[in-house]
């Protein structure tokens, strides 16, 4: 069982300090050579959704005018994702294809005729474009997106502050100018650090943030835009699961998150409790717009403001509502300006997981989850629970785009390739969606199969890759002809900002081999 291999060269890595996610492409050799590699005339499908952290590697393989790094040109490689990462791919086969939605709020106010502008450090450029915008890559007419980097550094907790302070900067300069009618900006912070084991560097990114945050309010008022600040997940409100023992916790919340509403000249009446959906009807509500019907969520707003406003809506990313003690970093850093916002100004919780978010019943909030429903102004049934429902009534490997794929690869003879995140539980895909395909294609008579898995953050799942990967490895590899030939921690495979030396590791060792060798 060559998962076992690669299970074995993990747990070594382990010992000399290697976490899970940053794990090189450990590959498997047969005879000296790397073994199921990706060919002409084979079938890839990538089973991954979300989409944002699976483009750069995608790009490498179906885009003809890639040119980041060499790459082999196919002429017959077949390649299927599980959802539609982006309208170029034009060559790409999906499996579940989730159409734009319309009349979100950046469609509305840029019908109005309304300038808008979409701000973000790279770590959350697309959650400010693609998912606000309801799955459209490309900008509405009078839209304006700017990227601000995110620091290349491999140990975050040494820059807590990311590039927040880089970010407000530009806010500001572009506040001032008065231009635009509606601004989004993301503050990362909240979500990039809350994943990280140590207490410390969560505790100084919530400063961090109060500060960048004071100037951005009081800079907006200065120019007459009305303040909304929310989130779009739970996260760094729960540092620590508990402090004795000390158990880091690193993954998202089902919390509530909080909403200030700040108007430059007074005050509305507002409705206290909601959903992270509400807020999109409630700017239209600031900015005296008509309510599309595809919203069908109500604005928070108890009466309608005498006076239209231009708008800026802040999404502190990650930032819930936790607990007032020591495992929360909010609560330990108490920082000056948002303790202050509690104190001065009327606040509300809107509830951002779950079925309020279009997940399952329970499931804790994401990034792209929130922010599609915070443009949407509707619960968006997420990728996820189509998915799921599609696994649990044993629909999902009986789609059209795999079973002709599997039907070419039996009269043809070329070898499956499947992509997936070794993983229960993460929001881009489980181990699930392999062993449902991995059924179905040898029932159809599909002859080699290969599996290429990519490593979850270090802890956030309930064991190590090592042990999932054995668990894994027992699921599928007791089928003939079925082997898992390369494992990778998402570093490589899933990177999202533009560190397309990254993506050329994960390519090298899914095509040419290159990586730690196991035979």
């Amino acid at each position: 069982m060559t998962g076992k291999l690669i299970a074995s060269k993990l747990e070594e890595l382990y010992r000399l300090g290697k976490k899970d996610g940053e794990v090189e492409p450990i590959v498997v050799h047969v005879d000296g050579r790397p073994f199921g590699r990706i060919k002409d005339g084979d079938t890839v499908i990538f089973c991954c959704r979300r989409g944002e952290r699976e483009i750069q590697l995608t790009e490498a393989f179906v885009m003809e005018s890639f040119s980041e790094f060499e790459v082999k040109r196919f002429r017959d490689l077949e390649f299927i994702t599980l959802v539609r990462y982006d309208e170029r791919f034009k060559k790409v086969k999906v499996a579940f294809d989730f159409p734009p939605l319309k009349n979100t709020l950046p469609e509305v106010i840029s019908s109005s005729n309304l300038k808008q502008l979409h701000m973000a450090e790279s770590e959350k450029y697309a959650h400010v474009t693609f998912f606000f915008n309801g799955r459209r890559r490309t900008p509405f007419p009078n839209e304006t997106d700017i990227l601000i980097k995110s620091p290349d550094v491999d140990d975050l907790s040494k820059v807590p502050e990311l590039s927040i302070h880089e970010l407000t900067d530009e806010l500001v300069k572009e506040l001032k100018t008065g231009e635009y009618d509606f601004i989004l900006v993301n503050f990362a912070n909240g979500d990039v650090i809350g994943h990280l084991p140590e207490m410390k560097p969560k505790v100084e990114c919530v400063k961090h943030l109060s500060k960048a945050l004071e100037r951005t309010v009081k800079s907006a008022l200065e120019n007459d835009y009305a303040v909304l600040i929310t989130a779009d997940h739970g996260l760094i409100e729960l540092g620590m699961k508990s402090i004795d023992p000390p158990t880091p916790n690193l993954g998202h919340t089902t919390n509530p998150v909080p909403f200030f509403m700040i108007l430059p000249d007074g005050e509305v009446p507002f409705k206290k409790e909601g959903k992270i959906s509400n807020v999109a009807p409630t700017v239209l509500d600031l900015m005296n717009l008509e309510k599309p019907p595809e919203m069908t969520e109500e604005s928070l707003l108890l009466e309608r403001p005498s006076r239209s406003y231009k708008i800026l809506l802040v999404i502190m990313d990650g930032w819930g509502l936790g607990p007032n003690d020591e495992r929360n970093p909010i609560y330990v850093a108490k920082p000056k300006f948002w303790c202050d916002l509690f104190r001065r100004y009327e606040h509300g919780k809107l509830s951002a997981s779950g079925k309020d978010v279009g997940l399952l019943k329970g499931r804790p909030g994401n990034s792209e989850a929130g922010h599609m429903n915070l443009g949407a102004g509707r619960i968006v049934i997420q990728d996820e629970v189509v998915i799921e429902r599609a696994l649990a009534d044993g629909s999902f490997a009986d789609r059209k785009v795999f079973v002709d794929a599997f039907k070419r690869l039996v009269k043809e003879g070329g070898r499956l390739h499947l992509i997936s995140m070794l993983s229960k539980k993460s929001s881009h895909g489980t181990i699930e969606y392999p062993i449902a395909l991995v059924k179905k294609a040898k029932s159809m008579g599909v002859r080699d199969i290969f599996i290429h898995v990519i490593f979850n953050r270090h802890g956030v799942e309930d064991m190590t890759a090592s042990d999932l990967l054995r668990f894994f490895s027992d699921e599928i590899e007791r089928y003939e002809g079925v082997h898992i030939v390369t494992g990778m921690g998402r570093r490589w495979a899933l990177d999202r900002d533009k560190h397309y030396d990254r993506t050329k590791v994960a390519y090298d060792s899914l095509v040419h081999g290159v990586g730690i060798k196991v035979e």
